[in-house]
């Protein structure tokens, strides 16, 4: 992110200053929330909108999909600002299109850029109330690869955290959750294996020669059966360099002995059972072999 803090003006802090409505209303401002302004020449990135949306809420914290986004992880996505602020019954939550504010009982944040934001273990907590599995796993994947949080961390706040909404589906997911994961379609493709039953395939095993020299890290594999199971998203097609060097390690493991399941957004979208049927197949005929070696 690293942006340096920009000057917004309040409709009110606009009146004081002698500028007009009219004038705040011309070319010269644009509106960022509510009734914040900003020049017209900034660009209203994630970072000015949230500064909009904390001179709205007096010591307030970027929370939820806002602090999800400031981590810069993916996951459930809502273009609305969240904030949380500890709960008074004296104070009225502002009522501001494009603002959810979030009474707590105790916030649980750091500064990030200059910004008050939830933790990211915290953040994990408070997406669960309104998402599914599948999103819930595919932020905690992204949280860990793009802040300090770690599966255990993630596990920990879950397990210790009782009366949130959502707290059962946070501690289901967070069990789910694991290290080195590259995409949130690499996140739904581990979970499409695992919630089907089948076995859990290691995330980024790195594959080396007889003379231990690296081979290859497949997305997901299963190296005791030499099974390697890799995720194609668009970019491995319009990147031409990225396409041969696909190329190239797939040739290397299959010279290796490994076998080698290339799966695309298409098939993960449109064919999940017949990846699931590749899959088991694959894993009957190499234990099969795995015995009988």
């Amino acid at each position: 992110m690293d942006e340096r803090p920009v000057r917004l003006i309040t409709a009110a802090q606009a009146r004081v200053a002698g500028i007009s409505r009219g004038m705040l209303r011309s070319r010269r401002y644009q509106r960022v929330l509510g009734s914040v302004y900003v020049a017209s020449e900034i660009p209203l990135t994630l970072r000015v909108r949230a500064e909009a949306a904390l001179s709205l809420v007096p010591n307030g914290v970027l929370s939820h999909h806002t602090a999800l986004a400031l981590w810069g992880a993916s996951g459930p996505v809502d273009d609305r600002l969240h904030v949380s602020v500890r709960r008074d019954p004296k104070r009225a939550k502002p009522r501001v299109h494009g603002l959810t504010v979030h009474e707590v009982l105790n916030l649980d944040d750091q500064i990030l850029d200059g910004l008050p934001v939830s933790r990211p273990e915290r953040t994990f907590l408070d997406l669960a109330g309104g998402s599914d599995l599948t999103g819930l796993v595919i932020a905690g994947d992204s949280l860990v690869r793009r802040s300090p949080a770690t599966p255990e961390s993630l596990t920990a706040l879950a397990t210790s955290t009782a009366g949130m909404r959502g707290i059962r589906l946070a501690r289901r997911a967070a069990t789910l959750v694991r290290h080195g994961v590259d995409s949130p379609m690499e996140t739904r493709l581990r979970l499409l294996i695992v919630l089907s039953g089948l076995p859990e395939p290691a995330v980024g095993h790195v594959v080396l020669d007889s003379d231990g020299g690296w081979l290859a890290k497949p997305d997901l594999s299963y190296p005791e059966l030499k099974i390697a199971i890799e995720y194609d998203g668009h970019h491995h097609l319009k990147d031409a360099r990225q396409w041969q060097r696909d190329i190239r390690r797939r040739e290397n493991l299959e010279r290796a002995g490994w076998r080698v399941r290339v799966i695309t957004a298409a098939d993960l979208l449109t064919a999940p059972a017949t990846i699931l049927a590749r899959i088991s197949t694959d894993l009957h005929a190499r234990h099969l072999s795995h015995l009988a070696a």
